[in-house]
């Protein structure tokens, strides 16, 4: 399922052109990853702390019930992959939209926020899909 969702997610994208300053991602660093059913503070599909050590992310501790019910059949992601592959998803135009959200100022400027997915004709029955991701609480760790 969570599998099935994160694809989902990586093809399609926020709010914004995520052609902004170029946040610099710390070797070392942990982040809350939420996504939603929806638009961004919809339904709830999983919230995790995920760790990031060197550069690849080492944990995902599950902050809620959704969560802990799914799992990431090839690891978590960190913030950089899912920029990278929220921006090849827009371009690639598989959904109707990809929206990118990014800080606007200050040290972490141009780091994603949140990504907003729209599919009118995917979803399983054809009935068109729509998702959040967000990234918040971010903390560099070294």
């Amino acid at each position: 399922m969570l599998a099935a969702l994160t694809s989902a997610v990586l093809a399609l994208a926020g709010c914004g052109d995520g052609a902004g300053a170029s946040w610099r991602e710390p070797d070392d660093y942990a982040y809350t990853l939420e996504l939603f059913d929806g638009e961004c503070g919809a339904a709830s599909r999983g919230a995790w702390r995920i760790t990031v050590e060197n550069g690849a992310a080492v944990e995902a501790e599950p902050l809620n019930d959704e969560a802990r019910e799914s799992a990431w059949a090839e690891g978590a992601p960190t913030i950089g992959e899912q920029h990278a592959a929220a921006l090849g998803v827009r371009q690639d135009g598989a959904y109707d939209a990809v929206d990118i959200d990014e800080v606007d100022e200050g040290p972490e400027a141009g780091r994603l926020l949140r990504v907003h997915y729209v599919d009118r004709d995917g979803g399983a029955e054809g009935e068109g899909h729509e998702s959040c991701e967000e990234y918040r609480d971010v903390q560099r760790t070294d």
